[in-house]
């Protein structure tokens, strides 16, 4: 009797230059990278990371091969300590903040690029919106959202910070996406090259084939060079978080290397065979 079963494919992590830091929690299952998950940030909740415990997180990792560490959560700079956290992550690279643009205004822009000129490295923002029309953002990401992330995006342009716009959608809406926000950047004065635009596809056009698709050894994928520290414990890949299976192990001392393709986002990795969450330059 022939075995017919099929396995996901592997891929091996190289080394570990990206390491992303959840600072949001959740007992759900997170089905959307880019979804707000929890407000429940306060001393009393223990739920979510504590500054001890990145700091020992960060002392095993190699930190002379780390080339970004990424604080993720849409609210993420709501948590108690996280003017702590992001100084502790400055001493060892430069620090990309994932953001809803929540918390962030002309105070804090400023506050920001004080922390920055204290090292050398740099702060980065990836700031969450999905349409370059306010209604159809709102629709997608809830009431007011453009409004904050538009706020945000000027506020750290005034003090210098070139934001980079995250933006989950078709693959087949990307140019027209492109265009509409190049239009708003002229409106409101804020930059939008190619390097300030951070694409997320959600589907497969259908005009990619098997035959166009990069094959596995062309792949340069996230899980190949980072992983994704949370309460309850590392994974592959941050739109993997709490989905088991993407869970590699409990803390940076103790993760596997290999990881199995086999989830739905997964399988959009496949067809592109790029990173999608790391800074890919530099």
């Amino acid at each position: 009797m022939s075995n017919s079963i099929i396995q996901a494919q592997c891929v091996e992590m190289k080394e570990l230059n990206h390491l992303f830091i959840d600072l949001e929690y959740t007992k759900e299952k997170n089905t959307n990278f880019n979804v707000y998950r929890s407000r429940s940030f306060n001393q009393k909740n223990k739920k979510y990371l504590q500054l001890e415990e990145i700091k020992n997180a960060l002392l095993k990792a190699d930190k002379s091969k780390l080339k970004y560490i990424y604080l993720t959560g849409n609210n993420s700079m709501t948590h108690p300590e996280f003017n702590h956290i992001l100084r502790l992550c400055l001493t060892y690279c430069s620090v990309t903040i994932f953001s809803d643009g929540s918390c962030i205004n002309d105070k804090k822009s400023r506050f920001l690029k004080r922390v920055e000129e204290e090292g050398t490295n740099e702060i980065i923002f990836k700031i969450f919106i999905n349409h370059y029309d306010e209604k159809k953002n709102d629709e997608i990401s809830g009431r007011g959202s453009f409004r904050k992330a538009l706020h945000a995006i000027t506020s750290l342009n005034k003090y210098g910070f070139n934001p980079i716009l995250t933006i989950k959608s078709q693959q087949s809406q990307i140019e027209d996406l492109k265009d509409g926000f190049c239009q708003l950047g002229r409106k409101f004065k804020f930059e939008t090259e190619e390097i300030n635009f951070s694409f997320i596809p959600t589907d497969i056009n259908p005009q990619i084939t098997r035959q166009t698709c990069p094959s596995p050894k062309d792949w340069n994928l996230d899980c190949m060079s980072s992983r994704l520290f949370t309460k309850s414990g590392v994974y592959n890949c941050p739109a993997l978080v709490n989905d088991y299976r993407g869970r590699c192990g409990a803390n940076l001392c103790d993760f596997s290397k290999k990881c199995y393709l086999e989830t739905e986002k997964c399988s959009l990795c496949k067809i592109f065979g790029q990173q999608m969450y790391v800074n890919n330059w530099g």
